[in-house]
Formats: C-alpha cells, sequence, structure tokens
C-alpha cells in the first residue's frame, strides 16, 4: 500500500489539470480521490455544523484497506508570503474511524513541496461530534495549495465550513517543511501550463452548493 504521503503527491499531479470527471454526488468544486468500491462521499442536508448541508464520506466496506480523501486546490495571491491558519470540522462516526484535515503547499518557485500537515499527530476519531480542526501554515509567493480532508477506517465522518485566514507571522505553525523536490512526472505536468498560475480561489467551502 502506498504512504499516505506518496498518494498525495499523486493526487497533486492529478489535479495540476484543474479538470475532473466526478460522479453527480461529488461535492461542487472538490474531487474524491478514493477506491470507490471501498468508499463514498456525497452531501448530507440531515448533518451540518452550520448552514444547510455538510459532506459525508463512508466506508462502504468493512476494514478496508486504504484510504480516501475528498479534495481541492486554490492559488490565493493575498495569502502569498503570509502565514494562514486553515479552519474546518469534522464529526465522526466508528470505532476505528479516523478523520482529520489537510493541506500542502506546492512550491512552484524551488519547485519543492513545501508545508505539509495531515493531522496525524491529533486526529478525529471513534464516535465524536463536530470537532474543530486547524492547521497553521507558511504560503510561498508562487504556489497552489492543496487541502481537504482525509478518512480511513470502517464507519463513516462529516466535514464542513473551511475557512482561510493570514495570521500573524509569530502564530505557532502546525504545519511542517516537506522540502522535497517535485517527481519528474509532476514538472513535466507543469511544462503544460506555460501562461502561468491565475487567481484560483476555493469554491464551496461550507458545502452548500
Amino acid at each position: 500500500m502506498r504512504t499516505l504521503r506518496s498518494v498525495l503527491i499523486l493526487c497533486a499531479i492529478t489535479l495540476i489539470n484543474f479538470a475532473f470527471d466526478q460522479p453527480d454526488e461529488t461535492p461542487k468544486g472538490w474531487t474524491f480521490g478514493a477506491d470507490r468500491a471501498n468508499f463514498k462521499a456525497g452531501l448530507d442536508n440531515k448533518v451540518s455544523q452550520h448552514g444547510q448541508n455538510s459532506a459525508a464520506i463512508e466506508s462502504v466496506v468493512e476494514n478496508p484497506p486504504d484510504f480516501c480523501t475528498l479534495m481541492q486546490s486554490s492559488v490565493i495571491k493575498d495569502f502569498s508570503g503570509k502565514r494562514v491558519k486553515m479552519t474546518g470540522f469534522i464529526k465522526s462516526q466508528g470505532i476505528n474511524v479516523t478523520g482529520s484535515m489537510w493541506i500542502r503547499v506546492d512550491d512552484f518557485g524551488n519547485k519543492i513541496f513545501a508545508d505539509f500537515d495531515n493531522m496525524m499527530d491529533r486526529p478525529v476519531t471513534g464516535d465524536k461530534d463536530w470537532t474543530k480542526c486547524e492547521i497553521v501554515f507558511d504560503v510561498t509567493e508562487k504556489c497552489v495549495l492543496f487541502f481537504g480532508f482525509i478518512f480511513q477506517g470502517t464507519g463513516k465522518i462529516w466535514v464542513d465550513n473551511v475557512s482561510f485566514e493570514i495570521v500573524s507571522n509569530t502564530a505557532s505553525k502546525t504545519a511542517k517543511s516537506l522540502d522535497q523536490p517535485f517527481p519528474e512526472e509532476y514538472l513535466n505536468r507543469l511544462k503544460e501550463y506555460p501562461e502561468g498560475f491565475l487567481e484560483k480561489p476555493s469554491v464551496n467551502l461550507d458545502f452548500e452548493e
């Protein structure tokens, strides 16, 4: 089985295209990275942290051998050179369920995977009501943010109300620097985008669409 880090790198290579064939039930603006024989995801209009909807991710078999991620990407130029806090909420159900939020900063100026945090040192586990999750990370001058939620185990999680805010440089970071060079496949894919990085805001962070 691939490591979590290697799978997220592969997700980045896929997401650089910014276009996907998504099943109808996947929340608008998000992509679902999963073995669909083991997991499913969609909107839930009966459970929410705030508003009308949340996104629900669940296993469809007992003890799936891998994990899945609901994710998207963004380019937010106002964040360049800033320290940023990502906030989201997770509700979980199941004895061996693990849910977490994640972020990775792809630094295209230096061609490295920069800050990364998948909250594996502080996941939401078992049966838990809505839990506030926070990640603090640094944004490089020329980068794409990849972010979302991770689900492992047998059961279900609900996720809702993601937000980003610039914080003081004195705020403690939770993200660690990967300082890992882009793989050759990733670099080759980037050559297909000579126009550079256009503003690409994050969308549907409250799952109301």
